[in-house]
């Protein structure tokens, strides 16, 4: 029984012990917003005489002061970024990052002792650079209604704080619902707000019948613009699709009508046709001039038909050859 008893006053003691280290290691701080680029500066406000100081910066000694001058402990915690001043005794931390959010105390000793350290928490946030505005619509068939779902969005801080107004009503939070009537239209304002810097944006949602659910990333105007240029391309390619085809069959027509002339039937290559296959009905005004060389003794020009064998024999009873027509 005593042996249970002195542990739970060991264990007691124990806790004691932490809680009043806690009470003096975590004394309230005061809370630094900063947005990236600021500076902060951290002063020793203490009385100068004999005074030693330490800034520390999560624990780890950052700079001190001793004997009437600075010195840097660990510069290569904000590099160049870190000044010193001499007139105030203060370190200025400038150019914030994101990164250098943290715990900053001041640690400082005179000449009547020890100074209550001054605790600083700095949270540096990047600037709110843009908000919009996104919507999703259905349209409710059995109340008649439209039902918006809207959210905000901003750019910058990853966590700032929402806000929206209109509709009669102020909402927080980055998410609203909304209903509307048919041909209803509101007005909502969606802020967005991290302390030190603030945007918003403003958007007009109407209520349009039997509208189908569709993301605000694509509205109604959007989708008709793709339309009209869908037909614009369709029918530009048709155009040029029946320009094209005529092309070819007037160059086929013209190379045809080319080909048939009245020398078309006279072919110096040595693999064309005689003129009397070439012609449909086997005759031209050529065709008197047959493309082979007849063997027999017939006429071969027109003035072979009317004279031929115009130079018979001269005879006893004829003087000349031309007696016989006489």
């Amino acid at each position: 029984m005593n042996v249970f008893q002195e542990s739970c006053c060991s264990i007691l003691g124990v806790l004691l012990v932490f809680l009043l280290q806690g009470s003096c290691v975590d004394p309230d701080g005061d809370v630094v917003h900063k947005a990236v680029g600021d500076s902060l500066e951290l002063t020793a406000d203490y009385p100068k005489n004999k005074l030693e100081v330490q800034w520390k910066y999560n624990g780890t000694i950052l700079a001190e002061y001793q004997n009437n001058n600075f010195k840097k402990v660990q510069p290569e915690l904000f590099d160049e970024r870190l000044k010193m001043n001499e007139d105030n005794i203060s370190v200025t931390v400038s150019d914030l990052k994101l990164q250098d959010s943290g715990s900053f105390s001041i640690v400082a000793e005179g000449k009547s002792g020890q100074y209550k350290t001054t605790f600083i928490v700095l949270r540096v946030h990047d600037l709110i650079r843009d908000v919009q505005i996104e919507y999703n619509v259905s349209w409710l068939q059995s109340k008649n209604i439209c039902r918006f779902h809207l959210w905000c969005q901003a750019s910058g801080d990853q966590n700032p704080s929402y806000s929206w107004t209109g509709h009669q009503s102020q909402t927080l939070g980055s998410h609203l619902n909304i209903s509307l009537g048919p041909a209803e239209n509101t007005t909502l304002t969606c802020t967005a707000d991290n302390t030190f810097s603030a945007k918003n944006m403003t958007k007009t949602v109407v209520c349009i019948k039997y509208t189908s659910s569709m993301p605000s990333g694509f509205p109604r105007e959007y989708l008709l613009i793709a339309v009209g240029v869908g037909i614009v391309a369709v029918v530009i390619f048709s155009g040029a699709l029946a320009v094209c085809c005529r092309w070819r069959n007037n160059k086929g027509q013209g190379e045809s009508e080319a080909g048939i002339t009245v020398y078309e039937d006279v072919n110096t290559d040595a693999t064309a046709k005689k003129r009397s296959e070439s012609v449909v009905n086997g005759m031209s005004i050529y065709e008197t001039v047959d493309d082979t060389k007849l063997s027999q003794n017939l006429p071969q020009t027109l003035y072979d038909k009317i004279s031929f064998q115009r130079h018979p024999a001269v005879s006893p009873s004829t003087s000349s050859p031309y007696q016989d027509v006489l």
